[in-house]
C-alpha cells in the first residue's frame, strides 16, 4: 500500500518564491495544500486545512512574523514548523530556539537539501507523537493506580505526580512540577529527614517511610511512601506513595475492640482479666490484685470501681510501701490531735474519705504487721478506730487491694498475717507479665506512640520492623511501665518518624536478642553470625546488638576470616 504524500503548507510573502518552493515539493512527490502570504492568513489555513508539515519563512508581511505565527499554530496543533530564512543572525536564531523548530534552512538551498529536512522534520514528528502517546499510556495507567507515583531529580524536585499523589493536598501538576516534594506532600523536617535517610541507604535495605498528616479540618491521613531509584537519572528517586488511612481507620477500630477500660489487649491472657473485672464489677467483695511490677495493677482497680455500683463515689488508692507504723494508720485510720508525736491537728483517714467508694491498698504485702492487724479487724467489723479516740466509726466502702509478692510465701515466713490474707483474697485477679503476652506488644506500641505524639510534639508514627524485634526479644521485667518509658525515650531519641533499634534504650541492647548465644562457653564466630542473622545482614544494626562498634565488628570478621559473602 502506498504511502500517502506528506501535506505541506507554505508560508512566504514572495509569490514567486512561494511558487518555486511548491514546484520543488511536488517534484519530490509532497502535496501542497496552500501558500500564505501573512501570519494571520497561516493561522487560519493552518486551523482548516491541517497540515502535516509546514515551511515557515521568518519575516514575511503583516503584524506578526514567521516565528510568532509559528508559535501560534504550535499551540492549536502538532504541526512540525521548518523555518526558511536568508537571514542566520545570532537573535533570529536564538528567537527561532524558543519555538522549538523541526528544521531551519538558509536561503537559497538545494532541492536535496529541502526534502532532508522535511523527511527528518517527518520521522522525529513521528518518533515524538511514538514517545508522546507512550508517555500519555505511562501517565494514564500510573493515574489510574490507586496508589501515587512521584518523580524527583537528582536536586529532589519534582518531575512528575500522578494524580492519586496530587490527591493527598488537593493540587494540580502545574503547581508541583519543579518544586519540592513538600509542596505535594508537606511532611515535616523530621520526616524530610527520615525521607533522606532511607533515600541514602541501598535499594535492599530501604523500608517503608511511614508518615502521619494532622490537619485541623478534616481527619490525619497516614501514608506509607516507598523509595526507588531512577534508573534513567543518577540521583533521581521515584517515590510510591500509598494513602494507609482507611488501614490505620480499621487498625484503630480493632485495637478499640481490643481496649477494655483503659487497659489495652487481644492475648488470651487479658481477655480473661478483662471477664473477671466485668464479673468482680457487679459485687462487693474485697479482691486481691496480683502482678509483678509495671503490670497495671492500678488500672485494673480503677476498672473494677467505674463498672461497680460504687462508680459515683470517690476512688482512693495510697501505696502502702515505705509507710511507718505510725504513718500507715494515721493514713488508713485518721488521728486525734496529740494522739502522736507531730499530730498537731485533727485528721480524717482514707478509710472514712472513701465512704461510699473504694479505696486502693496498692502493695499491701508492705503494711507493718501491726497495722495488718488492725485493718483486718477494719474489714471484718466495718467500723474503724482513729488513733487517740475510744469510739468505732462506721465505714462503707470497698477495699482493692494490690502486690507484687508472693502473699502466700509472706505469710508462711511470718511477714504478713495469715488471717489477713485469706480476708483480702475472697476474690483475685493475676494479671499476665509482658513477656507472657507479646501478641499485645503491637497495640501497646501504636496507643503509646500516639500519646508520646500529643505529649513530645515529634511526629514519631511507628517502630522498624528491627526495632520491633527487639522489643519482642526484650524480657520485660518492668512490664507495661517498662515499654512506656522505653518508648518516649525512643521517641524523643528518633530524629524521623520511624524507630529503629538504636533510638531504644540501652539497656533493650545489652541483652542480645532471643537465639543470639549469651554465655561464656558461646564462641565468638557464634555470636557474631547469630548477630548478623537476627539483623539480616545489616552490620550496623548487628554491631549495636553486639555492643561494639561497626568498624570493630568489620575487624573481627576479618579476624574470624569471614568475608562478606560468608556473612552474609
Amino acid at each position: 500500500m502506498t504511502k500517502p504524500a506528506a501535506a505541506i503548507l507554505i508560508v512566504e510573502d514572495e509569490q514567486i518564491v512561494a511558487i518555486d518552493i511548491q514546484s520543488n515539493l511536488e517534484r519530490l512527490g509532497y502535496r501542497v495544500v496552500g501558500a500564505a502570504a501573512s501570519g494571520d492568513e497561516a493561522c487560519r489555513m493552518a486551523a482548516s486545512l491541517e497540515p502535516d508539515l509546514v515551511l515557515m519563512d521568518v519575516r514575511i508581511h503583516g503584524p506578526i512574523d514567521g516565528i510568532e505565527t509559528a508559535r501560534r499554530i504550535r499551540e492549536s496543533r502538532e504541526a512540525p514548523v521548518i523555518f526558511l530564512t536568508a537571514y542566520s543572525d545570532v537573535e533570529t536564531l536564538e528567537r527561532a530556539k524558543q519555538i522549538e523548530p523541526y528544521g531551519y534552512l538558509v536561503k537559497p538551498f538545494a532541492e536535496r537539501d529541502l526534502q532532508a529536512a522535511i523527511e527528518v522534520a517527518l520521522h522525529k514528528r513521528a518518533a515524538d507523537r511514538r514517545i508522546r502517546e507512550s508517555r500519555d499510556d505511562l501517565e494514564t495507567i500510573l493515574d489510574a493506580q490507586r496508589h501515587g507515583t512521584v518523580m524527583l531529580d537528582a536536586q529532589g524536585r519534582i518531575r512528575f505526580a500522578s494524580r492519586a499523589a496530587r490527591r493527598i493536598q488537593g493540587v494540580d501538576n502545574a503547581g508541583v512540577i519543579g518544586r519540592e516534594l513538600p509542596a505535594l506532600v508537606p511532611l515535616s523536617e523530621a520526616q524530610m529527614a527520615a525521607l533522606s535517610e532511607i533515600c541514602g541507604r541501598r535499594q535492599e535495605s530501604r523500608t517503608r517511610l511511614l508518615v502521619v498528616l494532622e490537619r485541623e479540618d478534616s481527619p490525619s491521613k497516614h501514608l506509607e511512601i516507598e523509595v526507588a531509584d531512577d534508573p534513567r537519572q543518577a540521583g533521581g528517586r521515584i517515590l510510591f506513595v500509598y494513602d494507609v488511612s482507611p488501614l490505620a481507620d480499621m487498625q484503630r477500630q480493632l485495637d478499640s475492640r481490643h481496649a477494655f477500660e483503659n487497659m489495652l489487649g487481644r492475648s488470651k491472657a487479658m481477655r480473661q482479666v478483662f471477664q473477671a473485672v466485668e464479673d468482680l464489677a457487679r459485687v462487693d467483695s474485697t479482691v486481691l490484685i496480683e502482678g509483678e511490677t509495671g503490670t497495671g495493677k492500678e488500672l485494673v482497680a480503677r476498672a473494677i470501681h467505674r463498672l461497680s455500683q460504687r462508680r459515683d463515689g470517690p476512688f482512693l488508692a495510697v501505696n502502702c510501701g515505705g509507710l511507718s507504723e505510725d504513718l500507715a494508720a494515721s493514713q488508713l485510720f485518721g488521728h486525734r490531735r496529740g494522739s502522736f508525736t507531730g499530730a498537731i491537728s485533727d485528721q480524717r483517714g482514707l478509710f472514712e474519705a472513701a465512704g461510699g467508694g473504694t479505696l486502693f491498698l496498692d502493695e499491701i504485702g508492705e503494711l507493718p504487721l501491726r497495722v495488718q492487724t488492725t485493718l483486718l479487724r477494719v474489714l471484718e467489723e466495718n467500723a474503724i478506730l482513729a488513733l487517740g479516740e475510744s469510739a468505732l466509726r462506721p465505714v462503707n466502702l470497698r477495699v482493692l487491694a494490690a502486690t507484687h509478692r508472693n502473699l502466700a510465701e509472706e505469710a508462711a515466713e511470718g511477714r504478713f498475717r495469715q488471717d489477713l490474707l485469706y480476708r483480702i483474697r475472697v476474690a483475685r485477679i493475676q494479671l499476665p507479665p509482658l513477656r507472657e503476652r507479646r501478641e499485645d506488644l503491637a497495640i501497646l506500641v501504636r496507643a503509646f506512640l500516639a500519646d508520646h505524639r500529643g505529649s513530645t510534639g515529634k511526629q514519631v508514627d511507628a517502630v522498624s520492623d528491627e526495632a520491633m524485634g527487639v522489643l519482642l526479644d526484650y524480657h520485660w521485667p518492668g512490664n507495661v511501665r517498662e515499654l512506656r518509658n522505653a518508648l518516649e525515650y525512643a521517641v524523643i531519641r528518633c530524629r524521623g518518624s520511624l524507630i529503629q533499634p538504636e533510638n531504644l534504650p540501652p539497656e533493650l541492647l545489652e541483652r542480645p536478642a532471643a537465639g543470639l548465644p549469651d554465655n561464656e562457653a558461646a564462641g565468638e564466630l557464634d555470636r557474631v553470625m547469630a548477630a548478623l542473622k537476627w539483623a539480616r545482614g545489616n552490620r550496623t544494626k548487628a554491631a549495636t546488638l553486639l555492643g561494639i562498634s561497626r568498624a570493630t565488628l568489620y575487624r573481627r570478621l576479618r579476624e574470624l576470616g569471614l568475608d562478606d559473602s560468608q556473612a552474609d
